[in-house]
């Protein structure tokens, strides 16, 4: 039986983002993610069963984001707790420490990315910071900082130019990294607002809001959920126009984590759903339209985060926040959605 759900007012959110800043073990915020393509070891899957499900070490370990490596058989899933973050091979149980927490000032970790170049992007959660690495050598590559504390740095979201885009919980902004800085020698570097959400359609109220996020094909717009408050947003990353996006009708659906493939919406979270929920919705042309296709509830889940593709199933983070005895071991879970 689980617990029952905590209220999330403003001042529990900052109080939980300054433990984690400190790298105390309470589990952090939620958040959220995409990315990976069907990969040649994937389509050998059906002679070689994959896993169901990837067990993570650590019993005060609460992994939030994940990140699939395109083109290997890794991904990487990060600890709100102390900033650990853990990299697991798609065809192997259990995943393995890959940078310890507390390293660079890596003391919480929420959502992360891997890009075309090799480097992992990392929200640094209360943090306020960005953290780059180098897949290959682990090297610290950059350090994007807000210089600010009333943040919670939540998901990262890969633009087709190569451009970062990094959602905000508490504060209303959406943040930005161009391709040529992720590139650049210089550390550390600010971080920059690309988007002040502050006078939008999108409410900042008490709680989490700015989560789950993704760019579309076109690399015009972000999707962007307000955890809170059931809604998403397309953001024209150009004009700054914020659209509503009507869900036709829809109910309880909440975006924690988002993925997208062409104009197929995925939105996992554990909002009202302890069990987990995976909604898929069908975008209209112009992102400002979504149907209700289908929703999943089970499948091994435990208060996800959110999900990377792998091939054509889910790696799903069993994240469990806010839930003071949890389900051991943390995992990930792969759940097929043929």
């Amino acid at each position: 039986m689980s617990p029952p759900r905590l209220s999330r007012p403003r001042a529990t959110a900052v109080a939980i983002a300054s433990l984690l800043v400190l790298g105390a073990s309470a589990p952090a915020l939620a958040a959220s993610r995409t990315a990976g393509k069907p990969t040649a070891a994937h389509a050998h899957a059906h002679h070689h069963p994959l896993p169901a499900s990837y067990t993570i070490p650590g019993d005060k370990t609460y992994p939030e984001g994940i990140a699939r490596q395109h083109g290997t058989p890794y991904f990487y899933v990060g600890s709100t707790s102390d900033g650990t973050i853990y990299r697991g091979d798609v065809h192997q149980p259990a995943t393995k420490v890959f940078l310890p927490g507390g390293k660079d000032g890596r003391t919480s970790v929420a959502g992360m990315k891997t890009d075309r170049a090799g480097r992992l992007i990392v929200a640094g959660g209360a943090t306020g910071k960005v953290f780059v690495y180098d897949t290959r050598t682990r090297a610290l590559l950059h350090v994007f900082d807000t210089g600010r504390t009333d943040v919670f740095l939540n998901d990262v979201a890969l633009a087709p130019n190569g451009d970062a885009y990094i959602s905000d919980s508490v504060h209303p902004a959406l943040w930005h990294i161009t391709a040529a800085e992720l590139k650049s020698k210089r550390v550390p570097l600010p971080l920059r607002v690309g988007v002040d959400l502050g006078k939008s359609p999108i409410d900042y109220n008490a709680g989490f809001n700015g989560n789950g996020l993704v760019v579309t094909g076109d690399g015009r717009y972000v999707l962007l959920s307000d955890y809170n408050d059931y809604a998403f947003y397309r953001i024209d990353i150009r004009t700054h126009e914020i659209v509503p996006i009507d869900l036709g009708g829809a109910k309880g659906i909440s975006g924690d984590g988002l993925l997208l493939r062409g104009h197929t919406l995925t939105a996992v979270t554990e909002l009202d759903h302890p069990e987990g929920q995976i909604a898929t919705l069908k975008l209209s042309r112009d992102y400002t339209e979504a149907k209700l296709v289908r929703t999943l509830h089970g499948h091994g889940m435990h208060s996800p985060s959110t999900a990377a593709y792998d091939g054509h199933d889910l790696l799903i983070v069993n994240f469990q926040f806010q839930i003071a005895d949890p389900k051991l071991p943390f995992n990930v879970v792969r759940v097929h959605t043929d």
